[in-house]
């Protein structure tokens, strides 16, 4: 993976975050307690060996240039390569005619970097979206696309079902990808959904951002990647069959937590041998009161626990007073949950504070989201 360029793509169009993005990134996005949802792609590069990526950025990033600093906590900190910070407007549209001022898709947005892309000696790209939750060898990919020839490899899952903005394949049984479609399975035909990572050379992407722009295509998978499947390019369906995520919504951020607290499936992304690194931070153990009773959940550290915590997520920072309820909940960084408080279905972002004998119900299909610093 040495000779390979990695490109975590960290702005989102199609996603219904309500509240959660109101002042960042779904990338940004506190996941799991510790972590940030960028931090599983950033640690798949980093794991398969590929130590030069840039992240592409477009607005409200900031909470994402504060979590990743210099990249050093991910070993990206280097002289040569590293992380790369791809902020908009970082090249002038004189350095390409492929620049545009603002950029609002995939396609336009990997168009304005074209001219670090023409200068990198890297061979191979891999483009990926900031908002996937999985542990995927991504250097198991590359040696799979070298092996069968690919043009483009796309990294997919075993499933048809998925919102109206996801990529559908049928793969052969030699996983080569005989139809692909925008936002249509065909009524379950094609069993397949794209996670959001494509490999190809790099030269074959310049020469893809060329036509597409030429032509006035705008979208990355409903006219680049439709595109080259009509053109003829052989294009390799890497099938992951471990657990794997895109966070497209505050529903789909809640399961996908309450997820974490199943072992079988926590073993699946947190492995020993391939870690998910983030940001360090030191804090001091998590209190427990004597009245405390806390089950099946997952408290970060700095925590004050002296009320009632069932089937949730605690972060680092939180503070649970006496006979608070926290059921099937997820608690961001630095809340207070005042006393006789009762939480279920609720994900409250960062410096959340909830005064007592407040009640709050959600539905799993449909959590209640409370915004950044609000006040209950």
């Amino acid at each position: 993976m040495k000779n390979t360029l990695g490109i975590i793509i960290s702005f989102d169009n199609d996603s219904d975050m309500r509240e959660l993005a109101e002042h960042r990134p779904v990338s940004s996005i506190p996941f799991s307690g510790r972590y940030r949802i960028i931090d599983f792609m950033l640690s798949n590069f980093v794991n398969s060996g590929c130590h030069q990526v840039g992240i592409l950025m477009r607005d409200k990033y900031q909470s994402l240039m504060d979590h990743l600093g210099s990249g050093k906590d991910w070993d990206l900190a280097r002289k040569r390569g590293g992380m790369i910070l791809l902020p908009p407007n970082a090249f002038a549209p004189k350095s390409s005619p492929l620049v545009t001022e603002n950029y609002h898709t995939w396609l336009e947005a990997l168009g304005s970097i074209s001219d670090m892309l023409t200068k990198n000696k890297s061979e191979y790209v891999i483009i990926a979206g900031g908002d996937i939750i999985a542990n995927i060898p991504l250097d198991s990919v590359l040696r799979k696309h070298k092996e069968c020839g690919a043009d483009v490899s796309i990294v997919c899952t075993k499933s048809s079902e998925g919102t109206a903005h996801d990529t559908y394949m049928e793969l052969s049984p030699r996983h080569e990808v005989v139809d692909i479609r925008y936002a249509d399975n065909m009524g379950g035909k094609c069993r397949h959904k794209a996670l959001g990572i494509y490999l190809m050379k790099r030269e074959l992407l310049l020469e893809l951002l060329s036509d597409c722009v030429t032509r006035n295509m705008h979208h990355f998978e409903r006219d680049a990647i439709q595109y080259l499947f009509k053109a003829g390019k052989k294009i390799h369906g890497y099938v992951f069959d471990k657990y794997a995520v895109q966070i497209e919504s505050v529903k789909g951020y809640f399961a996908s937590s309450m997820d974490m607290l199943d072992k079988e499936i926590r073993d699946q992304v947190f492995l020993p041998e391939r870690p998910i690194f983030t940001k360090i931070r030191d804090e001091a153990p998590t209190y427990y009161g004597e009245d405390a009773v806390v089950n099946d959940s997952l408290i970060a550290d700095g925590c004050v626990i002296e009320g009632t915590v069932e089937n949730s997520i605690v972060f680092r920072g939180v503070h649970v007073d006496k006979d608070a309820v926290v059921k099937d909940s997820i608690i961001m960084s630095n809340g207070e949950i005042g006393e006789n408080v009762e939480l279920s279905y609720v994900v409250a972002d960062k410096n959340v504070k909830i005064r007592p004998e407040r009640k709050m119900m959600g539905h799993a299909t449909y959590p209640v989201a409370i915004a950044k610093d609000a006040i209950v």
